[in-house]
C-alpha cells in the first residue's frame, strides 16, 4: 500500500507568486499548491508610461511583489543609477535587490506602509519626487505621509486584481482526507475573494481550516470573515515550513 501524501498547504496569492513559493516550500520538504482567488492583470497604458515617470523621480517605491514582478522589468534598463528604490516589506526588498543589484530601502521590522515610513531615509523629503508603483488605488496612507514630509508624490497604478475560479473539488478532497495543512493568505483582498468564492454552503468548512498570514490587518479580516484558527508569520517559506513542521 503506497504511503499517504504529506499534508498540502494551499497558497492564496497571485499565481506567479504562488508558483515561486511552491518551489521554495518543496525545497524545504513542504507540499503546497497554488489556490489563486485573485490574480493580477497588468495595465498596458500605465506600464507604457512607467519608464518616463520613474526616470523623473528621486525614488521609486514598489508596494507589493506583484508591483515588482510587473513593473521592475519595464524600467530595469532605463532607470538612472541615482534613483532610490524602496519596498514595503523585507521579502519584497530582497527580491527587488536581487533583480536590480541595487540597495533597497525597506523596514528593519514589519511589512506594511507604517513600517516603511519609519525608515530614516524617508523622514525628510523636501524637494524630492517619489513614485509609488502599485495596484489600482492602493496604499493611500503611504503617499499622503510622504507628501506631508515634503515630497512630491506620483502614482503608477500598473495592475488590477481580478477574481479567479478556484478548484473547490481539490479543496474538498484534501479536507475530507485530512491532507489539508491550511491556507496561506497573502492579502486582505485575497481573503475576501476566497470567502466570497466559497459561497454560503462552503463558508463553514472553509472557516474551520487553519490559516497562515503575514500581517495583523489580514488576520483581523480573516477573523471577521469567520476564520477560527489564524497563525501570524512573516510569510516567508522558511517561516511557514517551520510552523508546519513543528
Amino acid at each position: 500500500m503506497p504511503a499517504p501524501l504529506p499534508p498540502t498547504l494551499l497558497l492564496v496569492r497571485p499565481q506567479a507568486q504562488a508558483i515561486r513559493q511552491q518551489a521554495e516550500l518543496a525545497a524545504l520538504g513542504i507540499r503546497s499548491l497554488p489556490f489563486c482567488a485573485l490574480d493580477t492583470v497588468a495595465d498596458a497604458t500605465a506600464l507604457a508610461a512607467l519608464p518616463q515617470q520613474a526616470a523623473a523621480c528621486d525614488g521609486v517605491i514598489f508596494v507589493s511583489p506583484s508591483a515588482i514582478d510587473i513593473g521592475w522589468p519595464v524600467i530595469a534598463t532605463s532607470l538612472p543609477p541615482s534613483t532610490m528604490l524602496a519596498c514595503v516589506g523585507a521579502g519584497s526588498a530582497g527580491k527587488l535587490a536581487a533583480s536590480s543589484q541595487r540597495a533597497v530601502i525597506a523596514p528593519a521590522q514589519g511589512n506594511d506602509s507604517a513600517a516603511l515610513l519609519a525608515h530614516p531615509a524617508l523622514l525628510q523629503l523636501a524637494g524630492q519626487h517619489w513614485l509609488i508603483v502599485r495596484g489600482a488605488d492602493g496604499r493611500a496612507q503611504l503617499g499622503e505621509t510622504l507628501a506631508s514630509r515634503g515630497a512630491t508624490v506620483s502614482y503608477a497604478d500598473i495592475y488590477r486584481r481580478q477574481p479567479q475560479p478556484l478548484d473547490w473539488a481539490l479543496f474538498r478532497q484534501l479536507q475530507h482526507s485530512g491532507q489539508l495543512a491550511g491556507l496561506l493568505v497573502a492579502s486582505s483582498e485575497a481573503a475576501e475573494a476566497l470567502f466570497a468564492a466559497a459561497g454560503h454552503a462552503g463558508i463553514t468548512t472553509l472557516a474551520a481550516q487553519r490559516f497562515f498570514t503575514l500581517h495583523p490587518r489580514i488576520a483581523q479580516r480573516l477573523q471577521a470573515l469567520g476564520a477560527q484558527r489564524i497563525t501570524l508569520c512573516d510569510g516567508s517559506s522558511a517561516a511557514v515550513a517551520r510552523m508546519l513542521s513543528a
